[in-house]
């Protein structure tokens, strides 16, 4: 459920937006999010999100857009810059695709507050699915990893309201369109800013002013 904080960040004049991403790779899971320090989220209602301790990172190279509808949505893709990772669970990756393939996976958007340095309550869940494939690339320029995540199935299934369904309650209310034009960085949203890499990056490296 949508809180007064949320609905104040994005009012905002700035609005810092934040990526929580936690694949549940076996043996090694990876947790982390765009902003800044550890995160450690408690009491927020979400089950896969609370008492779990997500690291820093860069954010993506590049995310495709999330789409959610009636149905089961569709695959988001995740492209991450490799030196991000570690080399052990790189390795363990291209040797065995047993330990992602078909794995949960779990993505939310969260905004900062003005000092950039805490979560507003609460991140709201974007997509909630398994991880189908996962490609390690390797060029004398970059190195990068790809995650396709795929089949809403905590989405359609278990949760009892989707982002998507809050303008079946509230028609007038255009918060959820505004969210999913925030994360999908729509060229048409006036005054988006690059801010750069690193911790508190955004979703990747957006800051966006009204």
């Amino acid at each position: 459920m949508t809180t007064t904080e949320m609905q104040t960040g994005l009012e905002a004049r700035v609005v810092r937006p934040v990526l929580i991403a936690r694949l549940d790779i076996a043996g090694d899971p990876v947790l982390g999010w765009t902003g800044p320090g550890l995160f450690a989220p408690s009491g927020t209602g979400d089950a896969a999100l609370d008492g779990q301790i997500f690291d820093p990172t860069e954010a993506p190279v590049d995310m495709s857009d999330v789409v959610d509808n009636q149905g089961v949505g569709e695959p988001v893709t995740i492209t991450m810059a490799a030196n991000d990772l570690d080399q052990d669970v790189l390795r363990q990756l291209v040797r065995d695709r047993r330990v992602y393939i078909g794995r949960k996976a779990w993505l939310w958007f969260a905004l900062l507050d003005d000092t950039e340095a805490a979560v507003l309550p609460n991140p709201e869940r974007l997509k909630t699915g398994v991880i189908v494939s996962m490609s390690y690339t390797r060029s004398p320029e970059e190195e990068i990893v790809e995650v396709v995540i795929d089949e809403d199935l905590g989405g359609t299934r278990s949760n009892e309201l989707r982002i998507i369904d809050h303008t079946r309650f509230w028609p007038t209310d255009t918060f959820s369109s505004f969210v999913h034009k925030l994360v999908n960085r729509p060229r048409g949203i006036r005054g988006a800013v690059s801010t750069g890499g690193g911790g508190g990056g955004g979703i990747p490296g957006w800051k966006l002013r009204h």
